[in-house]
């Protein structure tokens, strides 16, 4: 059994215009998948479904073989997955140290590190941090999470390739030593080649193409 899945889930914003067609898909711990897709082909839509942002027009979401609204939208936010937003979506008047402590108890500083932030950057105001920083405190946030999915829109767009490689290999370590499961929208084929699967999103539909 996967961890989160599409059940036969449909979504719209005008019913002569189906944005996403009967959805099935099961996606399990420990594995890195890659959704791309033309922009405007309902990606980033796909992941607010699976993350209890919004709620499908028809079918469901599972977490656990158990449909996501019936312990509530806002439970599953909280418990079962963790963000990566492309608007990053921090808290502007904390600091990058108190951000990740939104989402854990243990020392943020470690993980702050790690994503390449140093010690006296992760205590200032996320305001006076580039795009790219506030990008990799972003990710720092949902990997420093208990939570058992990572869903990521976009996560090294405002990153150099260097540093976009160096994220996933956090993104691949958090799979493989803690059976996370990573769900990556991306128009990177570079990050693609660092997935287990690969799935296109066009014309309402999900495909496999490794």
């Amino acid at each position: 059994m996967g961890v989160l899945e599409f059940r036969h889930v449909s979504y719209y914003y005008k019913k002569d215009r189906m944005l996403l067609d009967d959805l099935q898909e099961t996606f399990e711990r420990g594995k890195i998948y890659v959704i791309l897709g033309p922009s405007g082909c309902g990606k980033t839509t796909a992941l607010s479904l699976l993350g209890g942002l919004d709620v499908p027009k028809q079918g469901a979401v599972l977490f656990d073989g158990e449909d996501i609204q019936k312990k509530g939208l806002e439970y599953h936010r909280r418990s079962s997955v963790s963000f990566v937003f492309q608007n990053y979506n921090l808290i502007d008047y904390m600091t990058p140290e108190e951000n990740v402590r939104l989402t854990t108890a243990k020392n943020a500083i470690p993980m702050l590190e790690k994503v390449g932030l140093t010690k006296e950057e992760s205590r200032r105001n996320v305001r006076m941090l580039s795009g790219g920083q506030q990008q990799r405190v972003a990710i720092a946030r949902a990997l420093a999470s208990d939570n058992p999915v990572i869903l990521a829109d976009e996560p090294t767009g405002n990153l150099d390739e260097d540093t976009a490689m160096e994220i996933m290999a956090l993104f691949r370590e958090a799979a493989d030593a803690y059976r996370k499961c990573v769900i990556i929208v991306t128009h990177s084929n570079e990050v693609a080649k660092q997935a287990d699967a690969v799935l296109v999103l066009k014309q309402g539909r999900l495909k496999h193409i490794s």
